[in-house]
């Protein structure tokens, strides 16, 4: 049985635990209304204007070590800028959401989480890789590996969509928990090893030898991230998800996108998003959209949000 075919089985399989039309209606209406949301969580926020987060100021000359890791291996790491403080109310949102049945993403309604990438430490980061006139990307996504062992994120792949191996572009990626080699922290392929050559062909179609594997093996490098640190790469890194060994809390994580001013976008990277100081959140019917697009674009991904692909759909063409 060829992928493709085992895909489809998979398809189908995910297809029968689809919600019915009429849940699906009354979850439209709830997705639709900024008072729902904002009644899962007392004191949340649905406006414009960005809420300042607390915040904590990284050292000194940390931005040009996050600048040149990007540049040199495709990838660096950001201490931690957001204290409990902060991360408390984020992880609140998610709960909440989940507690309602609805994808861990949808959390992106409140303006909390479109907050943690306005602030002072990932302003810098991107002004500093991709130049001050940088904007994000509507490609939103909360991530979670249950705590249950042999529980993962993400196989192997590179960023983008359409836009993979672009150049200009920036993924970052928050931790709202601690994120470590027993609960499924991320792994990369650092660019500037010599593994990382195997892979400059079409990786999803082409076989490898043994030789080559043990080879990739090789590069592979840990990333554990404390909660409120962060992680950046460029979109021509590969990387992916480790498994849990063990139980303990959700390992959990925010993933955002940036583009610069020089580099034209693909057509899935449009409406882009300003994103300087001052500028406005997105609207609340554009984060529905993100939302969806988000929810069809990344079930291939991420399994869970496979039932939730009609709903999506039905986010995508009604108005507000």
């Amino acid at each position: 049985m060829d992928q493709a075919a085992r895909r489809s089985i998979a398809e189908q399989m995910l297809a029968e635990r689809a919600i019915d039309a009429p849940a699906i209606a009354d979850r439209v209406n709830c997705c639709f209304s900024p008072d729902y949301w904002t009644s899962l969580v007392p004191g949340s926020s649905i406006a414009l204007a960005p809420p300042a987060l607390p915040e904590r100021p990284l050292p000194p000359g940390e931005m040009v070590a996050v600048a040149r890791g990007v540049e040199e291996h495709g990838y660096a790491a950001i201490p931690v800028f957001l204290p409990d403080a902060a991360l408390a109310p984020l992880n609140s949102l998610v709960d909440a959401v989940v507690a309602a049945q609805f994808p861990p993403v949808f959390a992106f309604v409140y303006d909390a989480l479109w907050s943690t990438v306005r602030t002072t430490t990932v302003r810098a980061v991107v002004d500093r890789t991709l130049g001050p006139a940088a904007r994000q990307v509507p490609h939103v996504w909360v991530h979670v590996v249950p705590s249950v062992a042999g529980a993962r994120g993400w196989a192997p792949h590179k960023d983008g969509g359409l836009a993979t191996r672009a150049t200009s572009r920036l993924s970052i990626w928050i931790a709202l928990t601690d994120a470590t080699i027993d609960n499924g922290c991320m792994y990369v392929l650092p660019r500037s090893h010599p593994s990382a050559r195997v892979l400059d062909g079409n990786w999803h179609a082409d076989t490898i030898g043994v030789a080559q594997a043990v080879e990739l093996l090789s590069g592979a490098r840990a990333l554990p991230a404390a909660a409120g640190s962060a992680l950046v790469w460029d979109f021509d890194l590969v990387h992916w998800s480790g498994a849990r060994t063990g139980g303990g809390v959700a390992r959990r994580s925010l993933s955002f996108e940036f583009i610069g001013a020089d580099a034209e976008p693909a057509a899935d990277e449009r409406p882009l998003i300003a994103c300087g100081p001052g500028d406005p959140l997105p609207s609340f019917e554009s984060r529905l959209r993100f939302i969806a697009a988000g929810i069809l674009q990344y079930s291939k991904h991420d399994a869970s949000v496979y039932k939730f692909r009609p709903l999506a759909e039905q986010l995508l063409t009604r108005t507000v």
